[in-house]
């Protein structure tokens, strides 16, 4: 499950980051700025170079992690985050909040070890 939710995640991020260099806001009501499609072309390639690894599942919990801290930063701190670094407003706090536990849930509900091929029962018994 965690190769999956990497693959899928991977790719919408790749997609929103690119987009958001073109096009803003990308979703018509999520703000964006440069860096955050730059933060987001980051996270995609991140999750798809660890699709296949066994560190998927813990960088699903990461990642999902720092966008709830995000979100939270933006709740707390307004219409910039980190010292001004990060455009963000309401709809784009509560987006974070929301992507960030779906994120953090798919990867601590993933077994450690999931994106590895599952062996056959029969490849494991010994032989005689």
């Amino acid at each position: 499950m965690a190769k999956t939710t990497s693959w899928i995640f991977g790719i919408i991020f790749l997609i929103a980051g690119v987009w958001g260099l073109f096009m803003t806001p990308v979703v018509g009501f999520i703000a964006a700025d440069t860096l955050s499609s730059i933060v987001h072309i980051v996270v995609g390639i991140v999750l798809l170079v660890v699709a296949s690894k066994p560190a998927a599942v813990a960088t699903l919990k990461t990642i999902g992690i720092l966008y709830v801290v995000f979100a939270v930063l933006g709740f707390v701190q307004g219409t910039s985050v980190l010292f001004g670094t990060f455009v963000t407003d309401a709809a784009t706090n509560w987006f974070y909040l929301v992507v960030g536990i779906v994120i953090a849930a798919l990867g601590w509900s993933a077994k450690s070890g999931s994106s590895a091929p599952m062996s056959s029962p029969s490849s494991s018994a010994p032989q005689m």
